[in-house]
């Protein structure tokens, strides 16, 4: 093999090797923007946000367990609402709530709040589920 095919060799799996890490960087990979929030569900389950306003409750799309998903805030700009999560069983087609780590603590946005990152993490097999919120950056 000469020179030449070994460092276009060497080339090819640098680029795929660099591809793969970025292409599976976790929350802290980009800014969100205003009026979104991204969730990753970090533990063995799939995992939503629920949307409870004036208007009523929306859900978002089932984000799947290892995935990343970043949703528009649901509601009008004058109006605060309330943001929780929603976790799926793996193994059955139940569903359950999830508190916050830091103790329940609530979370709102509107159309016109800062973008906001949060993340599932934990097991459904222990019933140790939870979401935390990483910094916009």
């Amino acid at each position: 093999m000469s020179i030449r095919t070994r460092l276009v060799s060497w080339a090819a799996v640098t680029a795929s090797a660099l591809a793969m890490a970025v292409a599976t960087a976790g929350p802290a990979s980009a800014s969100i923007g205003t009026g979104r929030v991204q969730l990753c569900s970090q533990g063995n389950y799939a995992s939503r946000f629920t949307f409870n306003n004036n208007y009523g409750v929306w859900y978002g799309d089932w984000v799947p367990a290892g995935s990343c998903g970043t949703f528009n805030v649901v509601g009008d700009v004058n109006y605060l609402t309330w943001i929780t999560v929603q976790g799926h069983y793996n193994t059955s087609g139940d569903t359950f709530g999830m508190a916050v780590t830091d103790k329940g603590a609530t979370v709102y946005a509107t159309p016109g709040t800062s973008g906001r990152k949060f993340a599932t993490t934990g097991t459904t097999a222990a019933n140790d589920h939870w979401w935390v919120e990483y910094p916009n950056v």
